[in-house]
């Protein structure tokens, strides 16, 4: 199943069935917002996905440090710069950030799962598929009770790669 992601707000993107990473669906069209509304938040992600990891390192230090730390809104641009660092390979950093927003969000069922889905994905490119697995299991139950069917569907799909690498 297909989860387009995006469109009206930003760029729109799927996530790879096998890799659990976004694909942009226009790159052109994404440099061309990204180069209008740099300050928008979505584009440390959008940078990330198209592969300016250095930029979006950047870009996602500026969001975090423009947010007033303890924030709904600084635990959203951790996120976003976690998965940055997630994607230039340096899970610890990573795993920092994503603890430091679990802890501001533990009252907000929707974020939490946010952060969980995308620890489960940074686990997972750890190869760390048992604990990838568990805290997508924590991310699907959190996301079902908020009851975003795309958000199900993104979580049902890590679940779904995470368990191809589990031993039978």
């Amino acid at each position: 199943m297909t989860v387009v992601f995006g469109g009206a707000e930003f760029p729109a993107y799927v996530i790879d069935d096998e890799t659990l990473r976004e694909e942009l669906l226009d790159e052109e069209e994404t440099r061309e917002w990204v180069e209008e509304t740099p300050q928008d938040p979505h584009a440390v992600a959008l940078l990330r996905m198209l592969g300016e990891l250095d930029a979006a390192l950047l870009s996602g230090l500026d969001r975090l440090h423009e947010r007033e730390p303890g924030t709904s809104a600084w635990a959203t641009a951790a996120v976003r710069l976690a998965h940055v660092h997630h994607w230039r390979g340096e899970f610890v950093e990573a795993h920092e950030l994503l603890d430091a927003a679990q802890e501001v969000l533990a009252d907000d069922d929707a974020r939490t799962a946010l952060v969980h889905q995308h620890r489960a994905k940074a686990l997972f490119d750890e190869g760390r598929y048992a604990e990838a697995h568990e805290v997508a299991v924590r991310a699907l139950r959190l996301r079902e009770r908020a009851g975003d069917p795309g958000l199900v569907a993104s979580t049902r799909q890590t679940l779904g790669r995470i368990a191809r690498e589990l031993p039978a």
